[in-house]
């Protein structure tokens, strides 16, 4: 009994020391200088310190971990178009592990639930292709499949079955929908082959998120942040693996929103290719859920705010909470495994945010800054 007791006592803090040691790296591309910044964030002194700058490729941008957390791929979007993978090393530093030609200048990466495929979406080329990712972590190539879209395609992900594939394209205001092979990671149209996001043109359906637990009523919930109706698109899933549109939610404040009425939001400068603009006007960018399915997040460019809203576990109704001011031009953001921190970049600022998420009402409170490099953009989280 006695050696019983010990045995669990030792288990028990076997534990308590492993969840006090795990290790929480953040990877955060940066375009304009090319490079990748690695930190280390320490949940329990709620501080992020750099661990290194890595050369990356002009036009570091969205990156993704391997399933075994042993990898990070980073889309370069400069010519020659590739992949770039890094080997995470035990202390979180980054060592440059090799480089996959890609067929374009891809937007978005991700990877099938499996590991076993890396996915690519190319906002210029009107195009996703889906690559194998080896044993050792290597991406190969040529791509298992490319398949070519309408115009603008902006974000790829699968569904959490791995048995449906979908893409939003910014260009065409349309989702698209698709089998999926974890197999041999080929893909099929489904039926229908698309949602239309809006009856208006010019909406732009960029980034979305799966809801990570279903609602109340078994369903699987989709929300597609929309580049400049200043909205969230909420659809459910159906048996089929199909999705119906449900409700659109506004994503800005009531005073940003009469701002832009008024024409005083800041001009847009240009980037990701749009021409100069002085006729102010919404620039969503990204869009995260919370591990529990409670709160969800997203980034306006135009006026640099970051807002929150409540999930409801009924239906996943949105309810709006409050934007706040962040980083200048905020583009990229990620959410821990906890859901107690969230890290957001600007790509006109040459720093990060750190903010800690209260559990109890998605409020955000910034704990600090650290310093980054210019053009910062993708946020990734690596915890053991």
């Amino acid at each position: 009994m006695k050696k019983s007791l010990c045995a669990m006592t030792l288990m028990s803090m076997m534990a308590v020391t492993g969840a006090a040691n795990a290790q929480s790296f953040v990877y955060v591309s940066n375009a304009t200088s090319g490079t990748v910044t690695a930190y280390t964030l320490d949940k329990s002194a709620k501080k992020l310190a750099v661990n290194g700058t890595y050369p990356a490729g002009e036009g570091a941008m969205s990156s993704v971990v391997s399933a075994d957390k042993k990898t990070l791929y980073v889309s370069i979007r400069s010519k020659p178009y590739h992949v770039a993978a890094f080997k995470i090393l035990e202390d979180g530093k980054l060592e440059k592990a090799g480089d996959t030609p890609l067929p374009e200048s891809m937007a978005y990466l991700s990877t099938d639930k499996s590991g076993k495929f890396l996915l690519s979406a190319s906002y210029g080329g009107d195009l996703f292709a889906i690559n194998r990712i080896a044993a050792d972590g290597k991406v190969e190539t040529p791509p298992v499949q490319v398949v070519h879209t309408g115009k603008r395609a902006h974000a790829i992900q699968v569904d959490p079955s791995n048995h449906y594939l979908y893409v939003t394209l910014l260009g065409a205001d349309q989702l698209l929908q698709f089998h999926f092979d974890p197999q041999t990671g080929k893909v099929t149209p489904n039926d229908p082959a698309f949602v239309n996001i809006e009856k208006e043109a010019a909406t732009g359906p960029r980034h979305f998120v799966l809801a990570p637990k279903l609602d109340n009523q078994g369903k699987q919930n989709m929300y597609i942040l929309t580049e400049m109706a200043g909205n969230i698109k909420r659809l459910s899933m159906n048996t089929d693996g199909t999705f119906t549109p449900q409700e659109d939610i506004a994503s800005i404040s009531p005073e940003d929103q009469q701002s832009m009425q008024r024409g005083e939001a800041r001009p847009l400068t240009g980037d990701d290719n749009l021409p100069p603009t002085y006729k102010p006007r919404i620039w969503q960018a990204d869009i995260h859920i919370t591990p529990d399915g409670k709160f969800l997040y997203s980034t306006e460019r135009t006026n640099s705010t970051l807002s929150s809203f409540s999930i409801d576990p009924t239906d996943g109704h949105l309810t709006y909470l409050q934007s706040i001011n962040t980083e200048k031009q905020p583009r990229g953001f990620a959410i821990d495994h906890t859901g107690s921190f969230l890290i957001e970049s600007g790509q006109k600022s040459t720093e990060l945010s750190l903010y800690s998420i209260d559990k109890s009402n998605g409020k955000l409170t910034q704990l600090g800054q650290s310093p980054t490099g210019q053009g910062a953009n993708w946020v990734t989280f690596v915890e053991q």
